[in-house]
């Protein structure tokens, strides 16, 4: 029980990341002049990769999924995580 508390914080931590860094990503696209949010954006797809274990190719799905995955779309979690 305890590793399922475990995993489902770690998941909802990420997922939370995961809108962070969609959201750096539309500020960026809305104003290429601004080097913040660049920075923001280039710092958190390497906080989703090295700590977070998400794929260059997952990255990219979350940019345009607006904070998910595709496998985060799929999962029986997803209308839980929208919520958060």
């Amino acid at each position: 029980m305890t590793n399922s508390n475990i995993l489902d914080t770690w998941n909802k931590e990420r997922i939370k990341y995961q809108i962070r860094y969609a959201k750096s990503c539309a500020e960026y696209h809305k104003d290429h002049e601004n080097l913040d949010n660049k920075g923001h954006m280039h710092e958190q797809s390497w906080v989703l990769i090295n700590v977070f274990g998400l794929s260059a190719k997952q990255v990219e799905e979350v940019e345009r999924e607006d904070g998910f995955t595709t496998e985060d779309i799929l999962s029986p979690e997803f209308e839980r995580w929208c919520r958060l």
